[in-house]
């Protein structure tokens, strides 16, 4: 049986700027309309209240706007091995900077998390829920996803048991605003690893997927590394986004990176 072909133009598309950590400066050579629908922005970008980002950003009427890392991602990677009074500290801050971002725009944020060490180990995972837990209201309040990270490939594993520990993990947020940001890492795939086996039902509770790589190395992210994720995500009805994050020094390659990409985004909706 002939596979349906995806209508791209339903599926979103946009940049991690703040999953690449780019510098707040730099935020609104990025923000031109019409080019994606979609944008992470680094959370300095929302707490400046600056008045040109704020028109450039409203001028590009994006369909998805998040801020990258909630909080400073080397204190939340660490935060869940912590004593529970500092636990209770992050919640606080992390529940005021909720309200801060959202004030400011943005509709979500991501927690930068370390789930290859929290996986697994069943004190830090009940840390990290209950942290979750305490968070609940102010998300519900302010309508505000909180994004959750899983790799792929895990540890550059063939594990099945990483993803079903993950859903395991997402059931457990009992929140329909903490969702999964997917951080797929397609260059790091061999062609006859199973795609389907790493993801399981992943697919279902992913609200975004950041598509990461070297640029540095000369790479670029071209519809035959990116179909077979999209039509397997397609199959769990995700409709993105999918946002763009390459990986270079200083984030020299961010802006040839998205032009090409936007080209190939394009292209697709051209078909």
């Amino acid at each position: 049986m002939e596979k349906e072909k995806i209508d791209y133009k339903d599926i979103l598309f946009g940049l991690a700027l703040g999953h690449a950590a780019m510098d707040p400066a730099s935020v609104p050579d990025f923000l031109a309309p019409g080019a994606f629908d979609a944008v992470e922005i680094p959370a300095e970008c929302f707490l400046n209240r600056d008045a040109e980002f704020q028109r450039r950003l409203a001028s590009c009427k994006f369909k998805s706007v998040r801020a990258g890392h909630l909080m400073a991602p080397d204190l939340t990677r660490e935060i869940p091995f912590l004593a529970e009074n500092y636990r209770r500290d992050y919640v606080e801050q992390a529940s005021v900077m909720v309200r801060t971002l959202a004030s400011a725009g943005a509709s979500g944020a991501f927690l930068g998390l370390d789930m290859r060490r929290i996986l697994g180990d069943d004190a830090a995972e009940n840390a990290v829920l209950e942290i979750i837990r305490r968070m609940t209201p102010v998300l519900r309040r302010e309508n505000f996803e909180l994004l959750i990270p899983y790799r792929v490939p895990f540890k550059n594993e063939r594990d099945i048991r990483t993803t079903q520990l993950m859903g395991r993990f997402m059931r457990g947020t009992l929140s329909p605003l903490v969702k999964l940001s997917l951080e797929i890492h397609p260059f790091e795939v061999k062609p006859e690893e199973d795609k389907p086996e790493m993801l399981g039902m992943l697919g279902c509770e992913a609200h975004q997927a950041v598509l990461v790589y070297d640029a540095d190395s000369g790479l670029h992210i071209a519809p035959a590394q990116f179909r077979p994720w999209a039509e397997l995500l397609d199959r769990r009805m995700f409709r993105g986004p999918y946002l763009l994050c390459p990986r270079s020094v200083r984030n020299r390659m961010a802006l040839p990176e998205s032009d090409l990409f936007a080209k190939m985004v394009s292209d697709l909706r051209n078909e």
